[in-house]
C-alpha cells in the first residue's frame, strides 16, 4: 500500500547523494552524479522525485521536446519497492508531458525486467520497437515502448 506521507517534487542537487544511492543499488550501468547534475540544467529535462518523510524513495525523468516525451530514468529505492511509488511517479511524469503538450511517450526497458515491464504494461504502454544490443553491460537488447497520450 502507498505510504501516505509522501512529496513528489522537483529533483535537486541536494537529492544527488539519495539518488546516487538508489542508482547502485537498482541499476548495472548507473549514472553518474555529473549526469544528473547536467540533467538539472537542461532546458528539456523534468525530474522528480518521491520524498517519504524526508527521505528519497524513488525518481523518474524525462525529457520533453516538442509532441515526444522520453523517460530517461526511474527507479525506486529498494526498501520502498512494491508500493506503487513506480507507478506514481509515472503518472506524474505523464501529466507533466501532457501539460507540455507531448503527444506521447516513449522509454527502453530491459526485456528481461519483469516488474517494469508488468508496471508499463498496466500503465498503457505497448511495445512498438527493439533497440538492437541497447545495453554495453550485456548486448542485451532494449524494447522500446510507447504510450499514445492524446
Amino acid at each position: 500500500m502507498l505510504n501516505t506521507d509522501y512529496l513528489v517534487r522537483r529533483m535537486t542537487e541536494q537529492d544527488l547523494d539519495a539518488i546516487m544511492k538508489i542508482e547502485q543499488e537498482s541499476f548495472t550501468l548507473p549514472w553518474s552524479r555529473d549526469s544528473y547534475r547536467g540533467e538539472l540544467i537542461n532546458q528539456f529535462a523534468n525530474y522528480l522525485v518521491c520524498d517519504c518523510e524526508g527521505d528519497i524513495a524513488g525518481y523518474v525523468g524525462a525529457w520533453i521536446v516538442f509532441e515526444d516525451a522520453h523517460i530517461t530514468n526511474i527507479a525506486v529505492g529498494k526498501s520502498f519497492r512494491n508500493k506503487g511509488l513506480g507507478t506514481m511517479l509515472m503518472q506524474e511524469i505523464e501529466k507533466i508531458a501532457r501539460s507540455k503538450k507531448a503527444l506521447r511517450i516513449l522509454l527502453e526497458v530491459r526485456p528481461t525486467n519483469i516488474s517494469a515491464l508488468t508496471m508499463y504494461e498496466k500503465l498503457g504502454y505497448i511495445k512498438t520497437g527493439i533497440r538492437e544490443a541497447y545495453y554495453s553491460d550485456n548486448g542485451e537488447d532494449a524494447l522500446i515502448m510507447t504510450k499514445y497520450l492524446f
